[in-house]
């Protein structure tokens, strides 16, 4: 008899036993260890332990400079994390802008020649690029440079073999032959010097101009084509006492952010 009872409760033991472990399989006691660990996680602690929560574990240092030892590895790693996060964010920006410039090569039926920038000097309002491609390439002055799909941003004003520098439509020397898509197709000249923005000036008061017209290269000079764009017309300034209205335009690039250039090559 108590041989039959030892051998029910042996049974039963083992059967416990193997719920609890396909209980504990299936996840159902994760709720208890946690609570099990926060109760007897400070009584660890007060014996001489550190430890670190890390999700849903503890990771335990034996002293003070292990801890910190894994502290400052652990700084490195997130520090080192957030380079290459910033790196990979540049070259995407770079590689979007590249792939413009080459659909814009591919696309038009002029000699590009595309260049990237090495140098600049936009302090003040003078406003230059230095460019790693010359006269080895066939640029020569007065060439367009164009960004992204045919933004016109400057001209070239001088080359040597192996670079160029370009004065861009912000700098207050900066002349170009321009044209607004509007009803009259009115021209005028857009001019640097004002900052972010750039002027046209030099447009006929009888013409209507709204905000918001494109503006784009006019054709008029020998070494720029028509239709490059330019900007937007941001504001109209029409006095009554003036021979000519003005336009302030919003430009269509950022000319303080280029990592490629492409040259139009005239001849």
């Amino acid at each position: 008899m108590r041989k039959s009872n030892w051998q029910k409760t042996t049974i039963l033991i083992g059967g416990i036993i193997l719920f609890l472990v396909f209980f504990n399989y299936l996840g159902w006691f994760d709720f208890g260890k946690k609570v099990l660990r926060q109760l007897f996680v400070p009584f660890i602690r007060q014996s001489g332990d550190f430890s670190v929560k890390i999700k849903d574990d503890y990771e335990f240092f034996q002293n003070r400079e292990q801890f910190f030892n894994a502290y400052r590895a652990a700084q490195l790693s997130l520090q080192k994390k957030d380079e290459n996060e910033a790196k990979l964010k540049l070259l995407e920006e770079e590689n979007s802008e590249l792939k413009k410039q080459l659909g814009f090569k591919d696309k038009t039926h002029y000699n590009v020649v595309l260049t990237k920038v090495i140098g600049n000097n936009l302090e003040g309002t003078e406003k230059t690029i230095i460019i790693d491609r010359g006269e080895n390439e066939g640029i020569k002055v007065g060439d367009p440079a164009v960004v992204d799909e045919g933004v016109l941003v400057g001209k070239v004003i001088k080359t040597e073999k192996d670079i160029s520098i370009i004065r861009l439509l912000s700098d207050n020397q900066s002349k170009v032959a321009s044209t607004i898509i509007n009803r009259e197709k009115s021209l005028g000249v857009v001019e640097g010097g004002y900052g972010l923005s750039v002027k046209m000036n030099f447009i006929p008061r009888n013409e209507v101009v709204q905000i918001g017209d494109l503006v784009v290269t006019s054709g008029l000079e020998e070494d720029t084509p028509r239709g490059l764009l330019i900007g937007k017309v941001a504001a109209i300034e029409n006095e009554a006492y003036q021979p000519f209205q003005q336009a302030i335009l919003t430009p269509s690039a950022d000319y303080n952010r280029f990592v490629y250039i492409s040259i139009i090559l005239t001849q």
